[in-house]
């Protein structure tokens, strides 16, 4: 659909994608394959010609992956699942400032160590080996005479 322009969030007009996805369920009770239908649809500022309509289900679907693992990490490695402050400003600014936190140490994780500690680790104990590392006292050394 072209020209959209009723969406309240979305500035200008954009193309709205509607698909009808089909998944397969296993019921637990008795083992049957159920077909479920979702019919969905969302709007995109990319053209037809930029993107058809398989290509963007795909960039919609990926976009969901990156946002289900990102939240997932947030919550289950970083304990974003407590709000400490109920002030709208406060809350932008503690998950921003998570966001740069994760950032961080991913950037660090990827690029600072060797491909063979990677394999052999995954970030969760790599993290309070960092940690440690902060507490630790600096060594004092004596002047000399």
């Amino acid at each position: 659909m072209e020209g959209v322009t009723t969406w309240p969030h979305f500035q200008g007009p954009g193309r709205g994608v509607r698909t009808l996805e089909t998944r397969h369920v296993q019921r637990q009770l008795d083992g049957k394959v159920e077909e479920l239908q979702a019919p969905w649809v969302w709007v995109t500022t990319l053209s037809q010609v930029r993107a058809p309509p398989p290509a963007a289900v795909e960039i919609r679907q990926r976009r969901w992956t990156i946002e289900n693992q990102g939240c997932n990490e947030l919550v289950n490695r970083w304990h974003a699942d407590h709000i400490y402050r109920h002030h709208p400003q406060a809350i932008v600014f503690l998950w921003r400032w998570l966001q740069v936190a994760v950032n961080l140490f991913a950037a660090f994780y990827r690029r600072n160590l060797k491909p063979a500690v990677r394999a052999a680790c995954d970030t969760l104990p790599i993290a309070p080996q960092i940690l440690a590392e902060l507490y630790c006292p600096l060594p004092i050394r004596p002047r000399p005479p």
